[in-house]
């Protein structure tokens, strides 16, 4: 809402009267009526302007003369009380003079009071601005504080500038009888306007002057579509607010009224008012412009809405009078119900009785059953004593199956080596045997080469010898002796290098079994040694077992026992922590106890806290405990939600064999170790075929395997990184010290005494291997020595054969035989011999070798009889294992059967407990709601002997009907009464109230009403006073003398002049009798005068010298100025067509006057042409 309009100290009563007259009755009590809206002042402009120019009578006429009139008839009396009382028959102005003459005293005090003329803070237009608008493209017109003239021809922009500045600040485009619409007054050619004017906005009574700042610039935009808009800005030009009715309360706090006719005269409205308005036209601007319309509108609100209250009030008093006859019936009616309680007081009684004996008839339902959950649980606990007996049984036959299936596993698992080495035994077999049968086909043709190599031998000896026996004839045979003993020696040389050449290859394959023997030797006495170690070590697992049975602390540090102290006597944590892991976690299968508790040794001695606080309080405690190793994990007490993140259920978990205590520590392993995506498969083969055949498993990280050839030795098998190609396998090595996590305790004992036996089979296995190694390698180092002697012996005999040899060839070079022929033959004969010395070589070594495989192939024949009877009774065995567990399958399904039957049965009897149980509860709510409702209606009380709830209700039910049938002949029941009394006496009390509060208001708006009467008639007589006086001032400007008439009780208003005021017992003439000039002159005295009265911030007024000669326009213009600088910090904006007259120049040099010349339209049109040109 803007602010209340501010009072202007230096003005007088009235005038102060006149800006803030207004109502709170009206419908729009916010801002003034706008008078240019009104449908009859709009007809009668109609009139006017349509109306023949008959203002132009001739001067000649008598100045007494009056041509006949409708108007001047005598006005009619007061139609309506309102008016009787706002007129009070005209007394208030019977004494003009006398008010003339108060007036006249008030205005000369006013004038010494306010001094000379100065510009006001606020309300002053200072610049407008018009773009696009009627005929100008961009019109800027600056304008002074006071008093501004706007010269200029016609086309020039000075009425547009009149028309900008009403249509600005909120005025229609009607009211400046310039067009019907926005849209008309847009430029030819352009499809939208803008209008601009900037208000000052200073001083004390500033509006809003934080926002706005030093001046307010209202925006007007509006377009051809007929769209229409306002812009408020700041001096700086942003944007305050685009809202009208923001711009209504600045033009109302500013009391700028621009749709009064009388504020801002058009072209139209001061040509009408100066040349032919008539007194009652006359009358109706006056009437219109000094606000007395809006008050008289204003007022006979007030007296409509009196009237129509006070006829309200003579309407409720018939109404009161039957309300108050309807609420003593009522109350009548009422009091002969209070007088009948006997029969409702036994009603009553016998009411309260039979809400509580359907309580105890609930009561006695509940104790019912009750006995009916008691008798359940009784048969559930025989049916639990019978399942539990079941579960021995069961428990028991599963053990066995246990057993039996653990010794069947352990079967099979031996079967495997037992067929491998049986598939060994045949392919060794097959392998010896083939190679006989290569051999013997390999000797068989040596044996023909041999042969035939002996048959050349034969034939090159037969040959020599007939050489010989010619040569023999011819020397006597002494060279032939001597070829003899030469062939003799050979032999023995051949043989000797043979035996040699033989002894020199099984040294060498002596020595390497030798020292084939010392490697195998030193690469079996590592692992020999590691064995025994695992052995020892799976001992002291074992003893430890044995010896802490029931110490869960065991497998932890020493300390860790002063630590766990520590922490149960330390109040400063604010969750106690939880650990170390490991004696909150149950291993469900023990068989992979080594695998996780080596994968799980960090997080097993590990601690879990909730908060940073408690993490640094334990990290002291270990830390005084020398255990830093052991770490301190935070995690948040959230719920981690596992679901769908798990693998196949076909596939056991590291979380699936783990029974954990404490989800927080279920939490922490999900997400630090992951053990619901780590897959448990003993067998490493199954392992690799999951995690790395096909597609990869779904929500599987990594996979643990059982090492079946290394006991307690496990594989992991993962990707790097977390990309599948990636694949990584590696072992996992058994964990030192004790186990950490809880188990079956006898389960781990077994398990650990079978590994204790497997490694002690495998250490007496890798010591009886090194015993034949060691065993090998001693025969091959005696064989070695042996074979040392030997070798130097044959050397021995090759040197002394030779020698010979040696000697025989030099006796022969004495026979000097010169025939080469025997020579020749006895090279073949030496090359035939030495290739059946190498073929009877080979023959021999091949049967030597085939000799040998036949041993082989006959002891390789023997070990797998042997294998395959040592198959066969472990296969024997195996079945009979095969048979038993069958049998004892059947007897364990048997057993579960009957389990869970008895499980079965107590599931049914806890059904049917808690189907007892619920309708308990039930029965209970039941009574409840029983015993809540009875309280309603009385505390509990107990029912008189003998008494039922049927025969409380019969009896209930008889007092029922004799109340029905009294409630029949009274018209309704008891309630229904009272609440009719009580209703008809509250209506009562409430109109009663209503017409008092309605008498009281008429009564204040009857005095109001009353004393606004009385200043509407203090603020006529003053108002008229006013405007008279300053008429007749105005008037003696010029030498003239004139009267100003006002009847407000024939609503006329007439001005009488004598242009010359040396005429005297004259009245003066009438403005019909008056030549132009003086009719404009005298007429702009009149307006002068109204503005005088209204005391209006902004006064503008368009052509008001139009029918004035030189003379008369120059004296009213500086009259108008002369009054205007009365007028202290008004704005006058004046527009003439025509010049100033001689005065111009001194009126342009005065500083309270601005002088505004437009722009000739000739002159743009020419600038336009050259510019175009």
């Amino acid at each position: 809402m803007a602010p209340q309009k501010r009072a202007r100290n230096h003005e007088d009563d009235a005038v102060i009267a006149v800006e803030s007259a207004r109502s709170s009755l009206r419908p729009d009590a916010r801002k003034r009526a706008r008078l240019s809206e009104n449908s009859n002042i709009s007809k009668s402009r109609n009139t006017r302007d349509s109306s023949p120019s008959s203002s132009s009578s001739s001067e000649d006429e008598e100045d007494n003369e009056e041509p006949p009139n409708a108007e001047d008839a005598p006005a009619p009396p007061p139609s309506t009380q309102y008016e009787f009382l706002r007129d009070d028959g005209f007394r208030h102005l019977e004494n003009p003079d006398l008010d003339d003459q108060r007036a006249t005293q008030k205005f000369l005090a006013r004038k010494e009071q306010i001094g000379d003329n100065h510009a006001a803070n606020n309300a002053i237009v200072e610049d407008i601005t018009c773009i696009n608008f009627m005929c100008h493209e961009r019109l800027h017109v600056p304008l002074g504080p006071l008093i501004n003239f706007v010269v200029g021809e016609n086309g020039s922009g000075k009425s547009a500038v009149l028309t900008a500045l009403t249509l600005c600040l909120g005025g229609k485009a009607a009211a400046t009888n310039r067009g019907a619409s926005l849209k008309s007054l847009i430029k030819t050619g352009c499809d939208s306007g803008l209008l601009i004017v900037r208000l000052k906005n200073q001083g004390n009574d500033a509006y809003q002057p934080d926002v706005f700042g030093k001046s307010i610039i209202i925006e007007r935009h509006f377009s051809r579509s007929g769209s229409s808009n306002f812009k408020l800005k700041n001096e700086n030009g942003r944007l305050i607010s685009n809202k009208k009715g923001d711009v209504e309360d600045i033009i109302e706090y500013f009391q700028l009224q621009v749709d009064n006719p009388m504020n801002v005269l058009t072209q139209d409205a001061a040509k009408s008012f100066i040349t032919s308005s008539t007194p009652a036209q006359k009358y109706q601007f006056f009437f219109e412009g000094v606000q007395l319309k809006a008050l008289d509108d204003d007022y006979r609100l007030v007296s409509d809405t009196c009237d129509q209250i006070e006829a309200k009030l003579d309407e409720s008093v018939e109404d009161l009078q039957a309300l108050k006859k309807i609420a003593k019936d009522a109350e009548a009616k009422a009091e002969v119900v209070r007088q009948h309680a006997g029969i409702r007081q036994e009603a009553k009684r016998l009411s309260r009785q039979l809400a509580w004996a359907q309580v105890e008839e609930q009561e006695r339902v509940l104790a019912e059953k009750e006995q009916n959950i008691v008798k359940a649980q009784e048969e559930i606990d025989n049916a639990e004593r019978e399942a539990a007996e079941k579960d021995r049984l069961f428990q028991e036959a599963d053990q066995q199956l246990d057993r039996v299936k653990q010794n069947g596993t352990q079967l099979e698992e031996e079967l495997v080596p037992l067929r491998d080495e049986e598939e060994k035994a045949k392919a060794d077999y097959n392998a010896a045997t083939e190679a006989v049968q290569n051999a013997h086909t390999e000797q068989k043709t040596v044996g023909k080469d041999l042969t035939a190599a002996i048959n050349k031998v034969k034939k090159f000896e037969h040959e020599i010898e007939e050489e010989q026996r010619r040569l023999e004839a011819a020397n006597g045979g002494a060279h032939a002796r001597t070829l003899e003993e030469v062939q003799e020696a050979k032999r023995t040389l051949s043989e000797a290098h043979e035996a040699l050449e033989q002894h020199d290859r099984e040294m060498m394959r002596f020595e390497e079994a030798r020292e084939q023997g010392k490697v195998k030797e030193n690469g079996m006495k590592g692992p020999l040694a590691t064995k025994r170690k695992e052995v020892d070590d799976a001992r002291e697992r074992l003893s430890n077992l044995n010896s802490d049975r029931g110490n869960d602390m065991a497998g932890f540090d020493p300390k860790m026992s002063r630590v766990l102290q520590q922490i149960r006597n330390d109040a400063g944590f604010r969750e106690k922590p939880i650990g170390p892991l490991g004696r909150h976690i149950r291993l469900l299968k023990s068989e992979w106890s080594h695998v996780l508790e080596s994968t799980m040794n960090a997080a097993l001695t590990s601690f879990i806290v909730t908060s940073k606080p408690d993490q640094m309080r334990l990290s002291n405690i270990l830390r005084q405990n020398n255990m830093t190793w052991c770490q301190v994990a935070i995690v948040s007490n959230e719920p981690l939600d596992h679901t769908g993140h798990e693998p196949d259920p076909q596939y056991d978990t590291v979380l699936r064999v783990l029974d954990i205590e404490n989800d927080l520590i279920k939490k922490h392993l999900i997400i630090s170790q992951a053990i619901e995506q780590t897959i448990l498969v003993p067998d490493r083969k199954n392992g690799i075929r999951i995690m790395f055949e096909g597609p990869r498993p779904r929500n599987v990280k990594q996979c643990f395997c059982i090492n079946d050839q290394k006991r307690a030795w496990g594989f992991r098998l993962g990707y790097m990184g977390g990309q599948s190609q990636n694949r990584e396998q590696g072992p996992i090595k058994p964990p030192k010290g004790k186990p950490k996590m809880k188990t079956q305790i006898e389960s781990q004992i077994a398990y650990q005494t079978e590994t204790v036996r497997q490694l002690e089979r495998e250490r007496d296995d890798l010591e009886n291997k090194l015993r034949q190694v060691q065993e090998s390698l001693s025969s091959s180092s005696r064989a070695v020595t042996s074979r040392r002697q030997e070798q130097k012996r044959l050397k021995l005999t090759c040197q002394r054969a030779q020698e010979r040899i040696d000697n025989l060839e030099g006796e022969l070079d004495t026979y000097n035989i010169e025939d080469g022929r025997l020579e020749g033959l006895r090279q073949n004969l030496a090359d035939a011999e030495q290739e059946r010395t190498i073929t009877q070589e080979t023959y021999g070594n091949m049967g030597i070798e085939k000799e040998k495989l036949n041993l082989k192939s006959a002891e390789e024949k023997k070990n797998l009889a042997a294998v395959k009877k040592r198959l066969e009774e472990h296969e024997t065995k195996l079945g009979k294992v095969k048979q038993k567990l069958r049998s004892l399958e059947q007897v364990r399904m048997f057993a579960l059967t009957a389990k869970n039957h008895a499980i079965t049965q107590i599931e049914e009897l806890s059904r049917g407990k808690a189907k007892a149980k619920e309708k308990y509860d039930q029965q209970a709510v039941r009574v409840t709601e029983f015993i809540a409702e009875a309280t309603k209606i009385c505390p509990r009380i107990p029912v008189d002997p003998g008494e039922t709830e049927k025969s409380l209700e019969a009896k209930l039910n008889s007092l029922d009907q004799q109340l029905k049938a009294y409630r029949r002949r009274q018209g309704g029941s008891d309630q229904e009464i009272n609440d009719a009394a009580v209703e008809a006496n509250g209506v009562y009390v409430r109109a009663k109230a209503d017409h008092q509060g309605l008498e009281e208001l008429l009564a204040l708006l009857k005095q109001s009403f009353l004393n606004r009467m009385e200043m509407y008639r203090r603020f006529q007589t003053s108002i008229s006073a006013r405007s008279r006086i300053n008429f007749a001032y105005l008037l003696s400007e010029r030498a003239f003398r004139g009267k100003l008439t006002i009847d407000h009780k024939n609503k006329k208003l007439d001005v009488h002049v004598q242009p010359d005021d040396t005429v005297k017992g004259s009245k003066g003439r009438q403005t019909k009798t008056l030549s132009g000039g003086e009719k404009s002159f005298s007429s702009v005295c009149l307006l002068l005068s109204l503005w005088e009265a209204m005391g209006a911030p902004l006064r503008c007024l368009d052509e008001y010298d139009v029918f004035m000669d030189d003379v008369n326009r120059d004296v009213t213009t500086k009259m108008i100025i002369s009054a205007a600088r009365r007028s202290v910090g008004r704005q006058f904006i004046l527009i003439t067509p025509k010049a100033l007259g001689n005065g111009a120049a001194d009126i342009g040099n005065d500083q309270d006057v601005k002088i505004t010349r437009m722009t000739d339209p000739r002159e743009r049109r020419i600038d336009d042409m050259l510019q175009g040109k």
